[in-house]
């Protein structure tokens, strides 16, 4: 009986220290301190933290976004720049690679019905050095071919728009719909 009451007893409280030890409006601790703000722009040692999990396959290249489509590498290759080599090395003529912060930048991929909410591009690093090589068949940009790519990126550094460098984990890309475009 006494085990019982004890317990009933201290149900209140724990279950009030548990409730102090939540964020006020609900929504997860990020890692920032600012406390407002979501996602890596509480400066590089936030944009090393992301893990970014999520491949986009669409067009000539790469995306990949973290869970809560906060943080976006994309690479992507022009048309015009011919036939692709097995091993990029960046910066590359023809090719853009960067990262993007932001809120929703996975909202509307690779489809040509835009719905709400919509891209919020915050703050955008280029990537400054690294290495993709194309693991299997290298695709082309043959605007007739899809086909699925993937890729290794190794050794990627990249430069916000203040100056401030950052090495990325190393990772394997893959777009299943490599040349596929909306529309």
């Amino acid at each position: 009986m006494r085990t019982r009451l004890l317990s009933f007893v201290s149900l209140p409280l724990l279950l009030s220290a548990f409730v102090a030890c939540g964020s006020d409006d609900g929504e997860k601790d990020r890692g920032t301190d600012s406390g407002g703000s979501s996602g890596p722009t509480s400066g590089p040692e936030g944009l090393a933290d992301v893990e970014l999990t999520t491949d986009l396959g669409c067009g000539f290249g790469f995306a990949r976004a973290d869970e809560e489509g906060e943080t976006m590498l994309r690479i992507s290759v022009s048309q015009e720049a011919g036939e692709l080599g097995r091993t990029v090395t960046f910066p590359a003529p023809g090719w853009d690679a960067v990262v993007e912060v932001g809120e929703h930048l996975t909202a509307n991929w690779c489809t040509d019905v835009i719905e709400e909410p919509q891209r919020d591009v915050q703050e955008t690093w280029q990537v400054v050095e690294g290495t993709l090589t194309f693991a299997g068949t290298v695709p082309t940009t043959d605007s007739e071919s899809i086909d699925e790519a993937t890729a290794e990126l190794t050794d990627v550094v990249v430069v916000s728009e203040d100056g401030e460098r950052v090495e990325l984990d190393d990772l394997t890309l893959t777009n299943g719909s490599w040349g596929l475009f909306a529309g």
